[in-house]
């Protein structure tokens, strides 16, 4: 049955949520939604690209991603970065919300510091991006969201939800050539390895309930770090560790 799919009120056991707020009693699902499935990186950033372009004053962007990385192309042109593209949001008046899993120790190759490079970017432009480590010993974000709200028209909202981040290897196309922006893999897969995934762009109800998703991790009053060595790094380097309303 396709109830099965879903988590009903009681069955989340997270009497804290507002995700089935909107919901009719009983039902964990909105009905009136379009899902349009975007296959292949390329096919992604480019809509997001166009989207995040034609947003202005008073819209609102939200982004949670595993890695980000500020000079990932979105389109062939190498000016329209990830970093770039959310920084001019920004700028203009749009409010940038962002939450990147801060990530394990770099020397163990993981990449906290490339969320610290784009937290840095949309942080100087206006908005305000965070490094999130409030998981379990040894666990991660996995959360790979871009919530789009226009101020002036609420039948262009959108989200996008689905595997791809919003970094390097993932701009890949059809023919599976792959990213020239690359993450370092093991060589069996080549020098710009493969990537097959899918996002998916929601618009709807559904589009609150995402945004609800991200709004409630955003408030989550828990420090974004009980690190005690990651504490002393974020303060050595003067990092925001203070949610904005």
């Amino acid at each position: 049955m396709l109830s099965d799919l879903f988590l009903l009120p009681e069955e989340r056991a997270n009497p804290h949520t507002r995700v089935d707020a909107r919901h009719a009693p009983g039902v964990a699902w909105s009905t009136g939604n379009t899902v349009r499935p975007l296959v292949h990186g390329a096919t992604y950033f480019s809509e997001l690209h166009a989207t995040l372009e034609a947003t202005g004053p008073g819209d609102l962007v939200l982004f949670a991603d595993w890695r980000g990385d500020p000079d990932q192309r979105l389109t062939d042109d190498p000016s329209q970065t990830v970093g770039a593209v959310l920084a001019a949001a920004a700028r203009r008046g749009v409010v940038v919300r962002g939450l990147l899993w801060r990530s394990h120790w770099r020397r163990f190759g993981f990449h906290s510091e490339k969320s610290w490079e784009l937290a840095r970017l949309v942080n100087e432009a206006g908005g305000q991006c965070l490094r999130d480590m409030r998981v379990a010993p040894g666990g991660s974000h996995h959360q790979k969201l871009v919530v789009v709200r226009h101020g002036d028209d609420p039948s262009r909202d959108v989200a996008y939800v689905g595997g791809i981040d919003l970094c390097h290897s993932r701009r890949d196309t059809e023919e599976h050539r792959g990213d020239p922006q690359v993450i370092a893999m093991p060589q069996v897969f080549g020098p710009t390895p493969a990537w097959h995934d899918v996002q998916c762009a929601v618009q709807g109800p559904a589009v609150h309930d995402l945004e609800t998703t991200f709004r409630e991790r955003w408030d989550d009053t828990t420090p974004l770090t009980s690190n005690p060595g990651r504490l002393a790094s974020s303060f050595v380097q003067g990092e925001d560790l203070d949610p904005q309303p």
